[in-house]
């Protein structure tokens, strides 16, 4: 006769309805965005999404290019838009300059 271990056997139990748990679901957002704006909440301490502000940044602010969007480092004379280099300044001339408007 075959002699098998019970440690490659898997345990099955008697009773297998005992064993079975519930599932259960968490609601990660039980409002929807719209019911948290409307919202009142009473506490000062809480910040809420209409009452956020960020304060003024303590670094200059930052010149991107009217035509590319890349660092400008160059000054329309006319109208004083910001562009990037002798490119981007020549299509600013002839396309978007305001000195004809």
């Amino acid at each position: 006769d075959i002699n098998i271990s019970t440690a490659i056997l898997p345990a099955f139990d008697e009773n297998p309805a005992a064993t079975k748990r519930k599932k259960t679901t968490k609601k990660r957002f039980p409002k929807s965005f719209q019911a948290l704006l409307e919202d009142p909440v009473n506490s000062p301490d809480v910040t809420q999404y209409n009452t956020a502000q960020v304060p003024v940044s303590r670094l200059p602010a930052r010149n991107f290019c009217s035509v590319c969007g890349y660092r400008a480092c160059y000054k329309c004379i006319v109208c004083g838009t910001k562009y990037c280099c002798i490119k981007c300044g020549e299509t600013h001339t002839e396309t978007r300059c305001l000195k004809w408007a």
